[in-house]
């Protein structure tokens, strides 16, 4: 494009110049004008006029066709006519030409002009310029330190409003964490959270199809059992809020930004399959709380992954070999879409 433009300024130059030369040639060319001010022809003295007293009136002709000027000297033009206008070809052409070497160079300009908006535009977006304050790529979330990491996952749930989650549980009693009626050690889960409520529900299913239902809404949680997860929908809810333990605040994976916020000693672990970025750390047992009764809490070790937009896709917290069993490996999916929590308002 830039040599298009360039081309345009030489061809409308060149046509200016090859106008000038022919509009001079057409101008020596053409003779000046018969009666013009170049060259007048010598006037001679005219005739002396008798006095007009002394001849009889003359009579009235005003109806005779006009009489020939008799000395054959021209007309002389009044003095503010102006030079008179030399009409023809040689100034009506260059005239032409000049307009069109205007409209060529305005026009070779203007695409001048744009073709150096769009090279610079290619220019900046060749070398990377973005106006967006996020992290977006690998190499920002990378140049996060684990600290950072940590806290942005934690922010990015929170600040959602929601979230979605599939994977595996394992746990050998109901709590806070594991909220809902006992159905068996190991599951496998999807649900839903509601962050700003903290409420969360969640379908489990056993290895051999049993399903549970569990409804929370802060510290407040229902749940039914089934035979399977297509028979969910018969079975009534109840409330069992003191099975899984007393906790003033939310339960469940409704606790996830708490926890992430909350860890300690958190470092880099490398990528998992996908190029995710690994970061280890440790929840500290105040902040998870007992899971087991009867058995004092014990830290968790929490491997978070996060992908090149900053967004948490995964989160694995297993208790320490010391504490209570626990596990729980959840992907979490559909951050911030809309979601709706119905809940049992009419169970006993």
């Amino acid at each position: 494009m830039t040599s298009l433009a360039a081309a345009t300024l030489g061809a409308a130059l060149t046509a200016a110049i090859v106008a000038r030369r022919r509009a001079e040639r057409l101008t020596e060319a053409v003779p000046p004008a018969a009666g013009g001010p170049a060259e007048e022809p010598p006037t001679e003295a005219a005739p002396e006029v008798p006095d007009p007293t002394d001849a009889p009136p003359a009579p009235d002709h005003s109806d005779a066709p006009p009489v020939p000027d008799p000395t054959g000297i021209p007309p002389v033009p009044d003095a503010d006519a102006g030079t008179p206008r030399v009409d023809g070809p040689g100034r009506t052409r260059p005239v032409a030409v000049g307009l069109a070497v205007v409209v060529a160079l305005a026009a070779g300009v203007g695409l001048f002009a744009a073709v150096g908006d769009d090279d610079r535009s290619d220019a900046e977006v060749e070398a990377g310029v973005t106006t967006s304050v996020e992290p977006t790529t690998t190499t920002a979330i990378d140049a996060l330190s684990p600290q950072e990491a940590f806290a942005q996952a934690a922010d990015r749930l929170a600040a959602a409003g929601s979230f979605g989650y599939v994977g595996t549980t394992s746990a050998i009693d109901v709590s806070h964490v594991r909220p809902g009626l006992w159905l068996a050690v190991d599951l496998t889960v999807e649900g839903e959270v509601l962050t700003s409520a903290e409420s969360v529900h969640e379908i489990a299913i056993d290895d051999t199809g049993r399903a549970a239902e569990t409804v929370s809404d802060g510290p407040v949680v229902w749940g039914r059992l089934a035979t399977s997860r297509e028979a969910l929908p018969e079975a009534p809810y109840v409330p069992i809020t003191e099975e899984s333990g007393a906790q003033a605040a939310g339960k469940g994976v409704a606790l996830l930004p708490k926890w992430l916020d909350s860890t300690v000693d958190r470092q880099d672990a490398g990528t998992d399959g996908r190029g995710n970025r690994l970061l280890r750390a440790t929840l500290p047992a105040s902040v998870l709380g007992e899971i087991v009764d009867g058995r004092p809490a014990a830290d968790a070790s929490v491997l978070l992954a996060i992908d090149a937009a900053g967004d948490p896709v995964r989160v694995e917290v297993a208790s320490l070999p010391a504490g209570p069993p626990l596990r729980l490996a959840l992907d979490l999916v559909r951050i911030g879409e809309p979601v709706v929590i119905d809940l049992p308002v009419d169970a006993p």
